[in-house]
């Protein structure tokens, strides 16, 4: 029983709290029922359930006499009417009190739950996230069906077997959908009875609602991801799903569900990574003006021996005796060289083109060596030095090399560009060390370096300590490099230079 100090904390407490001896009759009842019924708690003292509430309410009580003599809780739902003759919608638990094992009572609290389900409507109501009240108990039956027919995992064969999944999907009722919700999916209120969740689950989603319905049998405490719905209509919605899955014990019967349109925000997203590819372009193909020169030297090359040998194919033809072995050996080298010429030509198109990312297995050495003979030429034209390290094994690249030779080629340009009228000796060294399954590339230059006020913004759009620089040159570099999982950081080389460094994913080939 309630002990002399228990009446000022529990006068407090917003619900009705009783105690009751096992004849049913009332020993204890605080404050809060002055509001509720409108008459002293001490009025209450002394009588029984029967006098105080009705003979109908005292048979449902003793049909809980069972459980509580056995020490168990006891909760369920009752509707209470209070002083002014409304009816209100209450949560009751009756627990026992035991004294060396026998009942000698139990305790009654009573919460009245109009006002928390009204400031759930309300909330429900005026969010702007699109909330959805979904009935689960049919999944709850169809898993036990699936159990039932001795399957030892029945939420794994819930999530593989498509067929089954969208018939759950089909047959999860919706009971209510806020107003955000029904102006998102183009519901009106005379729509409402004999919807399901199926009708806006186009056919190859059903996987992401099926995922979150496997995360609430599962045990885990949210979900959330990306999916497409669709309109009562059929029009499409990209939207962002989750659900939060509050501790109970048992099988909930209902979820509630949130959705936010995320349509106009994909849009941007995309809108933003076409402007990021055209920005890149752009600096390709300022890349391509600067070595246009070093490009023409390297096709010259081939060709001139494309031309060499054609002449001493057709002297060794024009003999008195034609030596056919040494013109077929001439035409061998001949075709070989026009090979190459089309490759140099293909290479320099690849990285003018503009379009998606093709990320291929590559090897890095042969697209270091590549980017060595596309900027050989304009490197030596500016007095620079091009040393390239060999690698001490073979690694293995998941990358786009169009890109990523577009970043080394930016940041040796840059090197030359930036020791070009320095005095002495002007040394870039490209250099690959392996850490893990993790490459560093590294351009070393021993030229002037950069102020410390402008390592912050290096790689911002734009920002140039070059008078004839455009400034995105870096900021594309960062884009590409953090687009395949990797970082990009510059600094000043010790005494003298700079050091522009960024990782990759790799494989190491021994």
């Amino acid at each position: 029983m309630m002990n002399h100090h228990d009446p000022a904390i529990s006068d407090r407490v917003p619900a009705l709290i009783s105690f009751f001896d096992t004849n049913f009759v009332c020993r204890y009842a605080n404050g809060f029922h002055r509001a509720w019924y409108g008459r002293e708690p001490a009025s209450q003292i002394g009588q029984s359930v029967e006098e105080l509430f009705g003979p109908d309410v005292a048979a449902k009580r003793m049909e809980h006499w069972s459980r509580l003599a056995a020490g168990e809780q006891v909760t369920f739902l009752a509707d209470i009417r209070h002083s002014d003759g409304t009816l209100h919608s209450a949560s009751v638990r009756y627990v026992p009190h035991l004294q060396g094992g026998k009942m000698k009572g139990f305790y009654a609290f009573v919460f009245d739950m109009d006002d928390q389900q009204y400031m759930f409507e309300s909330m429900f109501g005026a969010s702007a996230v699109g909330y959805w009240e979904l009935d689960f108990r049919g999944v709850k039956k169809a898993l036990e069906a699936i159990a039932a027919s001795g399957w030892h995992d029945p939420i794994q064969h819930l999530y593989d077997n498509p067929r089954f999944m969208r018939q759950v999907v089909d047959n999860i009722p919706v009971l209510n959908m806020n107003k955000k919700a029904r102006q998102l999916f183009g519901v009106a209120e005379e729509d409402m009875p004999g919807l399901s969740l199926g009708r806006f689950v186009p056919p190859g989603t059903e996987k992401v609602v099926a995922a979150n319905i496997v995360a609430y049998l599962k045990g885990e405490s949210n979900f959330e991801n990306e999916t497409v719905l669709c309109t009562l209509d059929g029009d499409p919605v990209e939207v962002l799903i989750s659900a939060s899955f509050p501790r109970k014990d048992g099988f909930c019967n209902t979820l509630t569900l949130g959705t936010v349109d995320i349509s106009y925000r994909n849009a941007q997203d995309r809108r933003l990574s076409q402007l990021e590819a055209e920005l890149a372009h752009s600096s390709r193909v300022s890349t391509l003006g600067q070595l246009t020169a070093s490009i023409a030297h390297e096709v010259n090359q081939p060709l001139g021996a494309v031309m060499t040998n054609g002449n001493a194919a057709l002297r060794w033809l024009n003999r008195d005796v034609p030596d056919l072995e040494e013109a077929q050996a001439a035409l061998r080298r001949l075709i070989s060289e026009a090979e190459r010429a089309a490759e140099i030509i293909q290479r320099t198109r690849s990285l003018a083109k503009k379009g998606e990312p093709n990320r291929i297995e590559c090897c890095l050495g042969q697209l270091l060596a590549d980017v060595e003979k596309l900027v050989h030429r304009e490197t030596t034209s500016m007095g620079c030095e091009l040393r390239v390290e060999e690698l001490p094994c073979e690694v293995r690249l998941t990358a786009d090399p169009i890109q990523i030779q577009q970043v080394l080629i930016n940041l040796i340009v840059n090197a030359a560009q930036a020791m070009r009228e320095q005095p002495g000796r002007r040394l870039i060294r490209l250099s690959a060390s392996t850490h893990g399954e993790i490459v560093k590339l590294q351009v070393r230059d021993n030229g002037p370096g950069f102020g410390p006020s402008s390592s912050d913004f290096l790689f911002d759009p734009f920002y140039t300590t070059k008078g004839d620089g455009m400034g995105i040159g870096l900021s594309v570099a960062r884009t590409i490099v953090e687009a395949h999982g990797g970082s990009i950081s510059a600094s000043l080389g010790g005494t003298r230079g700079s050091v522009f460094e960024f990782t990759l994913p790799c494989m190491i080939v021994i």
